[in-house]
């Protein structure tokens, strides 16, 4: 049978035992809270998540719109289709300073709705 470390050969090895059951519960104790705050921490960021992921959702619509309403003006003073995209792209590209992978996919996105909307109207 296993003792897990615990034989009793003597009173002092009795006293020792007392000793490593509070090191054990106090270890115990202190990554219970550790866990817990990490549990707190993750249940927080993915509702922050949530939010942030529905006002990215009202600003990708809001851009769409203004994409779409400046093509409108664009294509009603007769510039043409390529001008217009152009023009599209260029404005959304400055709005960045920093232009990466996700200035990238905006572009592309404004790129796409601007061909729609030319196209549409």
């Amino acid at each position: 049978m296993t003792d897990f470390g615990l034989g009793f050969r003597s009173s002092d090895d009795l006293a020792g035992l007392g000793d490593r059951v509070a090191g054990a519960r106090s270890q115990c104790r202190a990554l219970a809270e550790q866990y817990v705050r990490l549990r707190r921490t993750v249940d927080a960021t993915r509702q922050e998540t949530r939010e942030l992921r529905a006002i990215g959702a009202e600003l990708r619509d809001s851009l769409r719109d203004s994409v779409v309403a400046y093509v409108s003006v664009l294509r009603h003073i007769e510039i043409p289709p390529e001008r217009a995209i152009v023009l599209v792209k260029s404005a959304v590209i400055e709005s960045d300073a920093c232009p990466d992978k996700h200035n990238r996919h905006v572009v592309e996105e404004a790129v796409r709705w601007a061909v729609d909307a030319y196209y549409a109207a």
